[in-house]
């Protein structure tokens, strides 16, 4: 039926149809004053008077009671399957409250019989006859009716004998009792009030306008007094009438079909008489339709009266006037005079509740009815009914004094678990029991305020009931207060029931998890926010505000924090309670599965007020929820866990460092650990997990948090975590190498090569400690980059025992084989060295791997590259080894490659096919490793061989050799596979050794032209070991001669501390490209520090001589001695190619050139020396280097 409390009541309905046709009119009087005419035509047809008496009202209560308790005790003992009846107790205790229950019973079902049964009894026969006599009028009309109109006696009589719990026979009694009884009388109360905005009708401009009232089935009619010249009337008349029409009933019974019956309606209208139409001001036709809660009051427009317009038209089409004639204010309102056995509102309250705890014990055993559902139709329920009916007890001493007024439930749904996961009932009630409520109230005389305040009385004392709709009637009370529709009692119990409400939800918000589960929000929600709602709508409005209902003087929003603050603190100690936290016999193991008990309920505690609860109380009261929750549950947690991890952990060292070493074989003390699985590791995440809800509030709560900084609680559960870690896997390390056979277990798919089963294991060590310290996420801020360095120490110390594990055991594989002709390496030994190299890489990648910063890159990351360097070492220490064995055989075919000056014996015989075989086995890193071994013992190989021939072999030998080594580099430096890397390769011993090889394989002279190449190159670098300056002018002439003009000297020296008697000697060199050219010398300046020459020599050659190319020329500054040869000063060189050729008919040819001087360093400076030096066979070497000065 919906909203029973503010939907208009059925009772207003019956009343029209009990007054008849109504006809207000307002007519012109006999002393032709000016009147108005008011129709009001009903829209349901009229309900005949019952005329049958009773004989007494009352039968023998004590007889019908007997044979009451008598049926019952036979109909529960028939009961052979064990049914559970439906346990809505009456109420009533004793003789005095049976005999009130079964007044209450037949008072509800008299004003059901009469109001409602009688009117469909009539109904029903005229749309029978109208349905069979007239085939196009619908056939089934009550499809356009509401479904009251199919609710049958039974049906009433079955629902009233369940709400009030009674047998058969007791229903059968009070049936005959009700047909006895007189009917009730609808009275209608009629209230003129005033007109306005009339028509003048007199030459002045003005009216005398009165009312006149006639009643449809009404022997008498009404009439106002006459207000002269007034077009604002005001009358304020009242009348009443409650005669029916008695004649319109025995008319409405004789017609046959629809069209008769607006015959009937016309020929009422045409009973007006005609002659009072003069002067008519207008008419108002009032549907009763329109009438609500029995009453109605309101301003009807003026129309022109019609014939066509008396009959049944809408309130809306009597608004649409051609002209304005004005309007009337009028007021209807239905009362009813009954024969009742009990007499007080006080009874609709009893029978209200009786009605609301039945419908929900139905609803709640018939889970059929889902909320904004199609309204569902009664269904049969008997008194011994199904099994799984919950059984409903009230309290027959509350029952018994519902005259008093009180209202309190005597209902245990309160206690009821399942009502915090059922649908909150919206204040629906089936058509039955609707029809019972309404005609109830319209027989007590029940006005819409008192019903609204009834029905907040009793739905509001019930937790399923939905708080939108408790809301709505809070509304409705709420402008009844402000339009003063209450008395001062009602006031009074307005105040009552609003302080019992208030206190209740309070208190239901200090059991806030058991009215509003989480685990079922979509029902949670709206009642949380609906209440929270309708608190704050009691604060708001002034009407029930200034009543104070609530516990204390504070707003609501402090009373809803300090309810949630209770219900925190008894949750709290409820979950201590409950997890025995606080035993003083509990060992520090028992507590420490306590905590994890606790801090997952805080957990789960905390998820539900983020996911539900803080939304709710932000929206709705303001109120941070999380805030709240979250500084008072971590400021407990925390202050009973730290101490407990304190004290577990606050142990000597030494008692650490036994408890380390033995965790490998006891796992009784890995309990204390943080390690995954076990209670420490479950308190961790706990605490994690706590901390990440809270990373959304505001730095000031992070400070009042009381789990600030709890990674420091769990620091000796890390360090236990990581001894037993590190004593574990070096037993696994070492177990999986010892069995390892080195055979392919896995191939490296970026780099495709393969390892064994140990290395892959020891990866997996890597991943699996990391993995648990990144579980952990331990913050940076209390230590976190301190315990990640001891864990890369660690890691790294496991790489370390890996590779001095497979390095032995290379070794001593290496040592008992001999290295066959055919391979260099064999495949196990390559597998053993890829697994080291495989290992090396994940060392070097450890800090990405711990997402380690660079912050502290020297301390940490040096750690990783000691031990990648050890790693390293350890394989270039191994292929050292393995080179000595091979170098016999590269030796061998580097001697064979010179003598013949082919490389294949080299490179096709012995190199390619082994390093071919190498490349497929070792990986990238490795193979280049051993490729640059190998590199650099034949460049040893090669030098050797120039060392022991150098005195030996012609230049003819060292070409072979040259060409063998040039052949080799590029076998070592390939650009279409796998090689060195060119500017390795090039590294500088093969330098060294090419230079010789170069200066070995050219001839004497072209070596001491190479000398004196470099002696130039020397002179140009600045340096400053100058002995001297020469100023000398040197070219070509264009007619086949070299002219050569010493100028002067200058910043000589003093090589005894005296100025020397200097001279220039003059040399073509190499000497033996230029036979038969002299060595010409400038004359003496003696004791000179400047000395001017200004000689000219000239020398018969020509640039396209053989030797100019390559040749020099030499200048030699000599002290002049009488005795013995010049000493040299200093010397220096011009290329002959270098000088130009010029005409000598120009003034000046060329500039002057300022050549330094100085003397040669020692022979291994010089590359072209150093051949010079192997040639001792040689006399023209030999020669040329007793000739050379050196500097002293």
């Amino acid at each position: 039926m919906g909203q029973a409390a503010l939907k208009p009541s059925r009772a207003a309905v019956l009343g029209q149809v009990d007054v008849g046709l109504e006809a207000l009119f307002m007519l012109e009087s006999r002393e032709e004053h000016s009147t108005v005419v008011v129709k009001m035509v009903p829209t349901s047809l009229p309900l005949p008077r019952k005329i049958k008496h009773h004989q007494g009202r009352r039968i023998c209560r004590t007889h019908s009671i007997r044979e009451a308790e008598e049926t019952a005790e036979e109909e529960e003992e028939d009961q052979s399957l064990g049914e559970v009846s439906l346990s809505v107790t009456s109420g009533y205790g004793g003789l005095q409250c049976r005999d009130m229950a079964e007044d209450h019973l037949a008072d509800v079902y008299y004003s059901a019989f009469h109001l409602h049964l009688s009117r469909e009894a009539l109904l029903s026969e005229a749309f029978k006859i109208s349905a069979t006599t007239d085939e196009g009028v619908n056939a089934n009309p009550q499809a356009n009716s509401s479904d009251t109109t199919r609710i049958t006696r039974e049906e009433l009589l079955r629902t009233l004998r369940d709400i009030f719990g009674v047998n058969e026979a007791m229903v059968k009694l009070v049936d005959e009792e009700v047909q006895a009884r007189e009917p009730p009388r609808m009275t209608l109360h009629i209230n003129i009030h005033e007109a306005k905005e009339l028509r003048p009708k007199t030459p002045k401009e003005t009216s005398h306008p009165y009312c006149f009232v006639r009643v449809s089935g009404c022997s008498e009619t009404f009439k106002t007094r006459v207000l002269n010249n007034d077009l604002s009337p005001s009358w304020e008349s009242q009348f009443s009438t409650h005669e029916p029409q008695e004649a319109g009933v025995e008319q409405l019974k004789g017609m046959r079909d629809i069209r008769e019956f607006s015959r009937l309606v016309r020929d009422a209208a045409a009973n007006i008489q005609m002659n009072e139409m003069r002067n008519l001001l207008g008419t108002v036709t009032v549907p009763l339709s329109e009438m609500k809660d029995q009453s109605l009051t309101g301003w009807y427009n003026l129309v022109k009266s019609k014939e066509e317009e008396i009959s049944l038209i809408s309130q809306r089409e009597s608004f649409r006037a051609n002209k304005k004639r004005g309007s009337l204010r009028l007021s209807l309102k239905l009362s009813t005079v009954s024969q009742l056995n009990l007499i007080g509102p006080h009874w609709f309250d009893a029978f209200l509740k009786k009605v609301v705890l039945y419908y929900l014990e139905y609803r709640s055993s018939y889970g059929s009815v889902k909320r904004g559902g199609k309204r569902w139709r009664d269904r049969s329920i008997h008194s011994t009914g199904s099994a799984n009916i919950t059984s409903i007890s009230t309290s027959s001493t509350k029952d018994c004094n519902v005259g008093s007024g009180n209202s309190s439930s005597g209902s245990s749904f309160e206690n009821e678990t399942f009502l915090s996961l059922a649908t909150p009932w919206n204040g629906s009630l089936s058509n039955t029991i609707q029809v019972l409520l309404d005609h109830y109230a319209a027989t007590l005389n029940l006005t819409p305020p008192f019903i609204t305040l009834s029905w907040w009385k009793i739905t509001s004392e019930f937790f399923i009931t939905e708080q939108s709709f408790l809301g709505q009637l809070l509304k409705t009370i709420q402008g009844y207060m402000a339009e003063e529709k209450y008395s001062e009692e009602e006031i009074q119990e307005i105040r009552s029931s609003l302080r019992k409400w208030t206190s209740t939800q309070f208190n239901r918000l200090r059991n806030l998890i058991t009215y509003f589960p989480a685990s079922n929000k979509f029902v949670s929600c709206p009642q949380l926010e609906g209440m929270l709602r309708n608190l704050h709508a009691i604060e708001a409005n002034p009407e029930t505000r200034q009543l104070k209902v609530f516990p204390k003087d504070i707003s609501v929003n402090e009373q809803v924090s300090e309810a949630l603050t209770d219900y925190l603190k008894i949750w709290w100690e409820s979950s201590l309670k409950n997890r025995r936290r606080n035993s003083p016999t509990a060992t520090e193991d028992q507590q420490l599965v306590a905590a994890v008990g606790v801090t997952g309920e805080v957990y789960t505690f905390l998820s539900d007020v983020c996911k539900f609860y803080h939304d709710v109380f932000s929206r709705e009261a303001k109120i941070s929820y999380l805030r709240l929750t979250y500084i008072f549950l971590t400021s407990e947690l925390g202050a009973r866990v730290r101490p407990l991890l304190l004290k577990i952990y606050d142990t000597p060292s030494k008692e650490k460092h036994t408890h380390a070493t033995s965790s490998v074989k006891h796992d009784e003390a890995d309990r204390r650990a943080l390690e995954a699985g076990t209670p420490v590791w479950q308190l961790y995440k706990k605490f994690d997990s706590i901390q990440k809800i809270g990373e959304n509030l505001p730095d000031e709560v992070q400070l009042q948090t009381g789990i600030r900084g709890y990674h420091k609680w769990f620091l000796g559960g890390v360090i236990r975590w990581q001894e037993r870690m590190l004593v574990r896997t070096r037993a696994l390390v070492t177990k999986d190498v010892e069995r390892d056979e080195f055979e392919v277990a896995y191939t490296v798919t970026n780099s495709e090569f393969t390892i064994s089963l140990s290395a892959c294991e020891t990866k997996s060590n890597f991943t699996i400690i990391n993995d648990s310290w990144q579980r952990l996420a331990w913050a940076d801020e209390v230590g976190g980059e301190k315990v990640a360095k001891r864990l890369l120490q660690d890691l790294c110390g496991l790489g370390t025992l890996y590779t001095k594990l497979v390095m032995a055991k290379l070794d001593s594989s290496l040592r008992e084989e001999t290295v066959p002709d055919s391979m260099f390496l064999p495949t196990q030994t390559c597998i053993g060295l890829n697994n080291i190299e495989y290992l090396r890489q994940e060392i070097d990648g450890l800090p990405t791997l711990l997402k380690l910063s660079n912050d502290d890159d020297k301390e940490q990351f040096s750690v990783v590259k000691k031990t990648s360097s050890k790693m390293e070492g350890s394989l270039l220490l191994f292929m050292d080894n393995v080179i000595k064995k091979i170098k016999p055989i590269l030796s061998r075919a580097v001697v064979g490659s010179c003598d013949t000056g082919n490389e294949a014996q080299l490179l096709q015989e012995v190199l390619d096919d082994r390093l071919y075989v190498l490349l497929r086995r070792l990986d990238d890193s490795n193979f280049q490793r051993f490729l640059l071994k190998i590199w650099k013992a034949l460049i040893l190989i090669f030098c050797s061989i120039v060392e022991s021939n150098s005195n030996k072999r012609n230049a003819e030998y060292f070409k072979n050799v040259c060409k063998v080594l040039e052949r080799t580099w590029y076998f070592f430096t390939p650009t279409d596979r796998r090689g060195l890397d060119p500017q390795e390769a090039h590294c500088t011993e093969y330098q060294s050794l090419q230079k010789t090889l170069c200066n070995l394989k050219m001839p004497t002279e072209s070596l001491i032209a190479k000398y004196y190449k470099e002696r130039y190159e020397e002179l140009q670098r600045a340096h400053s070991s100058y002995t001297a300056e020469l100023i000398v002018q040197a070219f070509f002439k264009r007619t086949g001669k070299l002219i050569v003009e010493v100028v002067m000297a200058r910043n000589i020296c003093k090589p005894s501390g005296k100025l020397p008697d200097t001279f220039v000697q003059i040399k073509l060199v190499p000497s033996e490209w230029f036979p038969n050219i002299s060595s010409p010398k400038t004359k003496n300046q003696k004791r000179s520090d400047a000395p001017v020459f200004q000689e000219k020599f000239e020398f018969p050659i020509s640039p396209t001589d053989h030797g100019v190319k390559s040749g020099h020329l030499l200048f030699i500054l000599k002290n002049h001695q009488i005795f013995q040869s010049g000493e040299a000063i200093g010397e220096t060189v011009i290329p002959l190619d270098g000088l130009p050729s010029v005409d000598t008919s120009m003034a000046s040819p060329v500039q002057n050139k300022v050549l330094n001087m100085n003397m040669p360093k020692a022979g291994d400076d010089y590359t072209s020396i150093k051949a010079l030096q192997f040639r001792t066979r040689d006399k023209r070497a030999v020669n040329f280097l007793q000739k050379i000065p050196t500097r002293s």
